[in-house]
């Protein structure tokens, strides 16, 4: 019994410990979360010049606000559980719990495999020129010594640094599979590629997209445009400064993860981060630093991209999460 007793309250104190509902005030992970904010006194003055709306009203008046809002939104929910509208979710009476369970579409696999039955095979370099014919994204490329390069390179050494990039063969495996000489992918590399160049060649391809007619269909909502962030682990074969130890991916080497802010399919923004960041810590800024047109309007995650802040920071500048 005491056994059980003190499993049951480190059980308690834990669960406690990752709400913030208990703090040490001499711990980096478990402090209290006024410890990691600002005081308001300190930075008055750049508060009052940025002029954010949510600093307006008293806290307390927007509180009042969402939760008046969110007991109309359980109200109008409970409504249509009980008239049978919301198919996808059934209540279980006797255990008081809802299962969701996934709509099946009888033909969506099959008008998939017929859609892209009519879609020619091509190479992928084939794919580059014809994105370039449609919205010019590597004219975003410039050289960065600009008087002693040409200011608009050739189209296939461009596109050839940039397969052999991002396909981790580089320029050298590149020069002996292509008719491109060594020097020519390395000047390319050294004078075009660099990471604001390739955000801005990528802004280019998100922004034509978008321009496309069929680009709402591909949100769950034709009134709302969903944006998703997410991380996805990679292993490193030499040790660099962001590469970390991480058991449960990558057994007993390094990695990175590569952070990414897509919607409609669309990578809009990404970077690298640590295997032992939080990922929930980098959804403001990743959205924040979104320079494309597409704004998503409803931020989505996993479990990773979840902490004490980020419904508050994201609805204070307009946004949901």
């Amino acid at each position: 019994m005491p056994t059980a007793t003190s499993s049951g309250c480190t059980t308690k104190s834990k669960k406690r410990f990752q709400s913030g509902e208990l703090y040490l005030d001499d711990s980096l992970q478990h402090r209290h979360f006024s410890d990691e904010l600002v005081s308001m006194e300190e930075h008055a003055q750049e508060l009052a010049q940025m002029d954010i709306p949510f600093l307006r009203q008293p806290v307390e008046t927007q509180l009042d606000a969402l939760a008046s809002e969110l007991n109309k939104q359980w109200r109008a929910f409970n409504r249509e559980l009980k008239q049978g509208k919301l198919t996808h979710l059934e209540y279980d009476k006797d255990t008081q719990k809802l299962t969701w369970r996934k709509p099946r579409g009888k033909t969506k696999k099959a008008r998939e495999q017929t859609f892209y039955e009519q879609l020619p095979y091509c190479d992928v370099a084939d794919v580059f020129r014809f994105v370039n014919n449609q919205c010019q994204f590597l004219s975003a490329l410039t050289p960065l010594q600009p008087r002693y390069a040409k200011k608009v390179a050739d189209t296939d050494s461009l596109i050839a640094v940039i397969i052999a990039r991002a396909m981790n063969h580089g320029n050298s495996v590149m020069a002996r599979t292509s008719d491109i000489p060594y020097h020519v992918l390395e000047s390319a590399y050294q004078q075009y590629l660099r990471q604001a160049s390739l955000h801005e060649a990528n802004d280019g391809i998100s922004n034509a997209i978008a321009a496309l007619p069929i680009f709402p269909y591909y949100s769950f909502d034709l009134d709302v445009l969903y944006g998703a962030v997410d991380g996805q682990k990679f292993s490193v074969e030499r040790p660099t400064v962001k590469a970390r130890y991480s058991r449960k991916y990558f057994g007993r080497g390094k990695g990175v993860v590569a952070y990414t802010l897509l919607c409609n399919h669309i990578p809009l923004n990404g970077y690298l981060i640590g295997a032992h960041d939080y990922e929930a810590h980098h959804v403001f800024d990743i959205w924040y630093r979104n320079t494309s047109d597409i704004v998503p309007e409803v931020i989505t995650g996993d479990m990773h991209s979840i902490n004490k802040a980020n419904f508050a920071i994201l609805h204070w500048f307009g946004r949901r999460f």
